[in-house]
């Protein structure tokens, strides 16, 4: 990495950090969910573990909506504006979460009006991470120069993971304090409500945001134009100019969305079912997220040398080539440490890392 390269790094680090926090919360935020699913389940879904994952979907079903109008809040009113929303929302509904009442066997109406805010907080968590997403990309794809647009980008692998770690850490943390039948009565809503205090710092960083020079540019340039074009104008322009380009960018987000949900918080809950000792499952979850968290900036440098074609194509030849194989080791050897690390730990970690 050249020294113009690592500086511009760190520069991005030093304005932009409030994006980047922001982010660990939001897939800290969906990560913990995971870890307590089984509380969740008995709490709110009458121990159904199909209501309880149909209540983790939830949150796909806003996501392109909240895409579409945060998007448009950014492209109109600007980033600032679009990432300040989406994290006050995130953090309304994930707190919100931890907050809900519970009823016991004689009051479980309680219960079922608590599933439908549920339903209602985690719908607002998918609106709001949906434009979470799209702004930071948008945000550090405006504001990283040519030379280091892979590494600026990698970034926000690195949060996510650290999200997901963070999540990993609160869960077992909270379970080694106060005990798993604590936990699964009450201590369940400890990693929801703790998750305003990264996120308040995120909101009060992000205020400060200054706007990128390209977005500004843009305004301005729109502003002197004498052509007015509607947001649906603009957007049938964009697709018919780069819809292949779109197409394998949208595979490789539905790729990359597989892999974190499926593999690295469903499987979680696979483990936990199928009895794998809670500090194995710790350790396996660490070698895998450690792994992607560590590699990802050098990995964004390969891919700023030799083009970020080559890496979207090898990481999902990858995925298709040992996705089946690792989860039969997984499958067939629920409870060994050995080769649950390796399949789930180094094996998933790097598809991860890849796609």
């Amino acid at each position: 990495m050249g020294s113009q390269s690592a500086a511009d790094l760190v520069n991005l680090l030093k304005i932009y950090w409030s994006l980047l926090l922001g982010n660990i919360v939001e897939w800290y935020e969906y990560a913990i969910y995971g870890h307590l699913v089984l509380s969740l389940e008995k709490h709110f879904f009458r121990g159904s573990a199909i209501g309880v994952w149909l209540g983790f979907g939830v949150t796909f079903l806003a996501r392109p909506l909240g895409g579409l109008v945060l998007g448009v809040i950014g492209d109109r009113w600007g980033r600032r504006v679009a990432v300040n929303i989406s994290i006050v929302g995130m953090l309304i509904g994930t707190v919100g979460q931890g907050c809900l009442p519970v009823g016991g066997p004689d009051s479980l109406w309680i219960s079922d009006v608590s599933m439908v805010l549920l339903a209602i907080l985690r719908f607002v968590q998918g609106l709001s991470a949906a434009g979470e997403i799209v702004t930071i990309t948008s945000y550090l794809t405006e504001v990283c120069s040519h030379r280091m647009m892979c590494r600026g980008i990698a970034l926000i692998a690195v949060t996510v993971n650290l999200g997901f770690l963070a999540a990993k850490a609160v869960a077992f943390t909270t379970e080694a304090v106060f005990g798993a039948e604590a936990v699964d009565q009450w201590a369940w809503r400890i990693p929801f409500i703790i998750a305003i205090f990264p996120g308040m710092v995120a909101v009060i960083g992000r205020r400060r945001l200054p706007e990128s020079n390209m977005y500004l540019e843009a305004q301005k340039a729109q502003a002197e134009s004498t052509k007015e074009g509607t947001v649906i104008s603009k957007v049938k322009a964009a697709v018919s100019g780069h819809w292949p380009s779109m197409l394998i960018g949208m595979c490789g987000v539905c790729a990359f969305a597989v892999l974190q949900y499926s593999c690295f918080v469903w499987t979680q809950s696979f483990l936990a079912a199928h009895k794998m000792a809670p500090g194995d499952r710790m350790w396996v979850g660490l070698i895998a997220r450690m792994l992607q968290t560590v590699l990802a900036l050098p990995l964004g440098y390969i891919a700023d040398l030799v083009g970020v074609g080559t890496i979207m194509l090898v990481g999902p030849l990858a995925t298709v080539i040992a996705a089946v194989p690792l989860w039969s080791i997984i499958l067939h050897n629920p409870t060994s440490l050995v080769a649950v690390g390796w399949a789930f730990g180094v094996g998933c970690g790097t598809l991860g890392l890849l796609v």
